[in-house]
């Protein structure tokens, strides 16, 4: 059976939202947030730009969602992991007679309808063995939210690098990601701003 590549996008947002737990356990919260843009260009093949915050836990969900919608330019493709239930959670819900609570992209795409989202299902393995690839220091299992906080970039562009390598033909996943180490080498050699050593 043939396998279907597409196009990839002319703008695409890989979103990684890290949460102290999971996003549908009580009081989970967002503690930080990355947005790695791919934007196609014929000039250099692609620009690449990564949006990092970081959120104490008085953020509220709705500002932080608001505040990823406005920097999200217009009609991008946004991919994400997709949201993993917890176990038995689906069946506590069913029992209480409730509808599902909306995941965070579906608030998202409720909020920007020009957004093409796709949720990719991606197995911590092959997301441990696409960073080893690429060399993407990504947070280790069990790590604290501090730790995966600061990686959240890593995250995103892992997730990407994801996207790339299961969606496009091989001609434009060679381009893009030789286009992304450039990015990634010039981003490594900028000198820290001062005070953040």
């Amino acid at each position: 059976m043939a396998e279907i590549l597409r196009r990839h996008p002319q703008i695409v947002c890989s979103l990684a939202i890290i949460r102290d737990r999971n996003e549908f356990t009580t009081r989970s919260a967002i503690r930080a947030t990355a947005i790695f843009t791919i934007t196609r260009c014929p000039e250099a093949v692609a620009r690449f730009s990564i949006d990092h915050r970081a959120f104490d836990r008085t953020t509220t969900r709705a500002e932080i969602l608001d505040g990823i919608a406005k920097r999200i330019p217009a009609d991008a493709t946004v991919i994400a992991r997709a949201s993993r239930f917890p176990q038995h959670y689906l069946r506590e819900v069913f029992a209480a007679g409730g509808p599902l609570p909306p995941a965070d992209l579906q608030l998202l795409q409720r909020e920007r309808s020009d957004l093409d989202i796709v949720q990719l299902e991606c197995a911590n393995s092959v997301l441990e063995e696409i960073s080893a690839a690429y060399r993407i220091e990504r947070a280790g299992p069990g790590s604290n939210i501090l730790s995966r906080s600061r990686r959240a970039p890593d995250e995103s562009q892992c997730v990407w690098a994801a996207f790339l390598c299961s969606q496009c033909s091989s001609h434009e996943r060679i381009a893009l990601a030789t286009a992304w180490e450039a990015w990634r080498a010039l981003e490594r050699a900028r000198p820290l701003p001062f005070g953040k050593a």
